[in-house]
């Protein structure tokens, strides 16, 4: 999900959730009542056009859809949206809005104010949404994108799974990598660029003190790409490599891969009894945090979320990391607060592209922003290293441009972005 410019809309449905009478055998199910009130911040008249609300059973999987308009409009302040089996949901609304705006033009050698209509695609979406009798209020926030015809860069493939050597029934480590596309039409620099890990994982939710994410990403690893500015031509349509170990893992195990030619490696140094491998040939990536002492691996159970930014120019990583340490807390399952450790804030306006990632069956939440990822993919259905082992997720292309450049998919949800769980694009042919 490309960082483009954002506003928010506060978009609040306040839900007058009524429970309906059952008996022993009926299932309790929860009317919802909505009204959609809209703050406009991008324009004049901002209106919605068209959309869909997803209601996702955590519990079950299922789905209900509404369209908007079919049984809810602005005007309905007290509309039936649907009728739902009490649980939690997760809540989505992605769709269209058109607002007014003026424009100054040159008419008759004079300038005029010139009134405009525009549209803008929106979305947003809410997690672990208690849906049960008496009164509830969700506050949804839809996100308005605003299109960067420019293009940027974005994550391409993320590798996590690894290989897995199956004659000695181990995982085979070191071969991981990450794949970044010049999504742009001109050539970008990848000096600077910063790859980032979340400290919160997918899987697993607490009652984090304080929650920022609607400001920044709690992250455990900050590694930079070095360079002075101009070092790292990346062409339009062309990718880097960033991997762990950047050498030929098929002479250690023929269905690992060949990451000889990586662009970027990351070092870590290790420990004497288990070392990092370095190839001096390739750069290492700038270590400005990372949370281990010993062999920094991506998470093979594919449970956190992954992405590249820019940390502002004159800002030093000295300066960074007195300056952005996330100093919280949190609920353990025992009931005692705990302190959060080894973690540190990235602002989200810092923040490139982010991609959130779990186990389909572990799914819990998401761990950015759903200003820079509405959804999520998946490496494997479970976190089983047999399972996961060979497998990523790789962003779908949108188009390919008559010069034969590829434009990948970027609408700032991986659920649809990526295909998920597929053979890494590195690793030799099956």
């Amino acid at each position: 999900m490309k960082k483009v410019k954002y506003l928010a809309l506060a978009v609040l449905l306040t839900g007058s959730f009524a429970m309906t009478s059952c008996s022993d055998d009926d299932v309790a199910t929860t009317q919802v009542n909505a009204n959609l009130n809209i703050s406009n911040s991008i324009g004049n008249d901002l209106t919605v056009k068209t959309g869909t609300y997803t209601f996702a059973n955590v519990s079950t999987g299922l789905e209900t859809t509404i369209d908007y308009g079919s049984t809810l409009t602005r005007a309905a302040s007290e509309s039936t949206l649907a009728t739902l089996t009490d649980g939690l949901y997760n809540v989505t609304f992605i769709g269209t809005a058109t607002y007014t705006y003026t424009e100054t033009q040159i008419v008759e050698n004079e300038e005029v104010e010139v009134e405009k209509t525009a549209e803008a695609d929106i979305q947003g979406s809410q997690q672990n949404v208690e849906v049960k009798g008496g009164s509830v209020t969700l506050n949804l926030t839809v996100y308005v994108q605003n299109k960067d015809e420019k293009g940027n860069f974005v994550i391409a493939e993320i590798f996590a799974g690894g290989s897995y050597n199956t004659a000695t029934g181990k995982q085979y480590n070191g071969d991981q990598y990450i794949r970044i596309h010049n999504n742009s039409s001109e050539t970008l620099y990848a000096d600077g660029l910063v790859l980032l890990e979340s400290k919160f994982t997918t899987s697993q939710k607490f009652d984090y003190t304080p929650n920022v994410m609607d400001q920044a990403m709690v992250v455990q690893v900050v590694a930079r790409v070095p360079g002075t500015g101009k070092e790292h031509p990346v062409l339009p349509g062309k990718s880097i490599i960033l991997c762990d170990n950047a050498i030929d893992h098929t002479e250690a195990l023929s269905t690992s891969a060949n990451l000889t030619n990586a662009d970027f490696e990351w070092y870590t140094g290790g420990t004497s009894s288990n070392p990092d491998v370095d190839n001096p040939d390739v750069p290492n990536l700038d270590m400005i945090f990372n949370y281990t002492k010993t062999v920094w691996l991506l998470a093979k159970q594919g449970n956190r979320a992954y992405a590249i930014g820019r940390i502002p120019e004159g800002i030093s990583s000295e300066n960074f990391i007195a300056d952005n340490l996330y100093d919280g807390t949190y609920i353990a399952v025992n009931g005692k607060e705990m302190p959060v450790t080894n973690a540190y804030k990235f602002p989200n306006e810092w923040i490139i592209d982010a991609v959130n990632l779990s186990p389909k069956t572990a799914y819990v939440w998401n761990v950015v922003s759903p200003a820079l990822d509405m959804g999520y993919s998946y490496i494997g259905e479970g976190t089983a290293a047999v399972e996961n082992a060979g497998k990523a997720v790789v962003r779908r292309t949108s188009y390919t441009t008559e010069d034969g450049r590829a434009v990948l998919q970027d609408t700032n949800n991986s659920s649809v972005d990526f295909k998920a769980s597929v053979r890494a694009t590195l690793l030799p042919a099956q």
